[in-house]
């Protein structure tokens, strides 16, 4: 079978129960990779501040752009880990740099649907009568109606971009599948597992509700201990705990990529190891 036209989906029915071992496999992972991340996450951060001081909406844009290039890197990180290799920054920018014009036309057809996404959300919002740009107070004052309404159309404009990229880089990476062929497998690998996204989604809701709880409880430590002038401090614990979350998603969706389209005896193989090593 050619891997750069046809996906090799596994035989494996996927239940509720998957969801859960893949953010299970995602923490341990992201032990692994955590360096890597934390490090990418700040390269990406300086360019991103540097584009914001130009525009904001052309930051939004190339943090899509950027986003497929950014996983691919993870999930060889991820890779070399579960294989046992040396972690290697250099290596693992060396190996990604050979499928970068993939990659980076699918950042940039992923930048396109955002735009399209954000044109049609707007769009959504007035129809509704609802405003586009929200003020301090107008949150404050949001009725549980509306950040109902306003979750429910965030969620049914970024969904297609989220399910093209959940397997794509992974694809482009390892499969040397092309762009379109990416998305398209992309969505029919989601399509076959869904069952195991609900769970694993719903997992990092709880895991998303705990950060907050904990980073309500640090950031009040730090502004009694310091004050007003904690701000920036405060700021860059939230940032941190953010970013964490992302990484152990990101190494979630390297495990699910791993046992969607991968038969799973070759995962049982290879899988446990990292488990064993950790």
């Amino acid at each position: 079978m050619n891997d750069k036209q046809l996906p090799v989906f596994s035989e494996k029915e996927f239940t509720w129960r998957d969801g859960k071992h893949w953010f299970d496999a995602g923490i341990l992972f992201f032990k692994a990779v955590k360096s890597y991340w934390y490090l990418n996450c700040l390269i990406l951060g300086g360019l991103m501040v540097l584009i914001s001081s130009f525009s904001i909406t052309l930051t939004t844009i190339m943090m899509v752009f950027a986003s497929p290039l950014v996983t691919a890197i993870m999930m060889k990180a991820c890779a070399d880990a579960s294989d046992k290799k040396i972690l290697s920054y250099y290596k693992l920018w060396q190996q990604v740099f050979n499928k970068l014009n993939a990659l980076l036309l699918l950042g940039l057809i992923t930048a396109v649907f955002s735009v399209i996404s954000q044109y049609i959300h707007i769009h959504l919002l007035g129809l509704f009568a609802l405003p586009v740009e929200l003020t301090e107070d107008m949150m404050k004052n949001m009725t549980g109606k509306e950040v109902i309404l306003r979750g429910i159309l965030n969620i049914m404009t970024n969904l297609p971009i989220a399910l093209a990229l959940v397997f794509s880089p992974a694809l482009i990476i390892f499969k040397s599948h092309q762009p379109i062929q990416a998305i398209q497998h992309s969505f029919l690998g989601f399509i076959k597992s869904w069952k195991a996204f609900l769970t694993l989604m719903l997992l990092f809701l709880l895991m998303f509700f705990g950060v907050v709880l904990l980073a309500s409880f640090v950031i009040s430590l730090i502004v009694t201990v310091m004050g007003a002038g904690s701000e920036i401090l405060v700021n860059m614990v939230v940032l941190f705990f953010i970013v964490t979350a992302a990484g152990i998603g990101l190494c979630a969706q390297f495990q699910a990529y791993r046992e969607v389209f991968q038969q799973v005896e070759e995962v049982n193989k290879s899988g446990s190891e990292i488990y064993a090593e950790i």
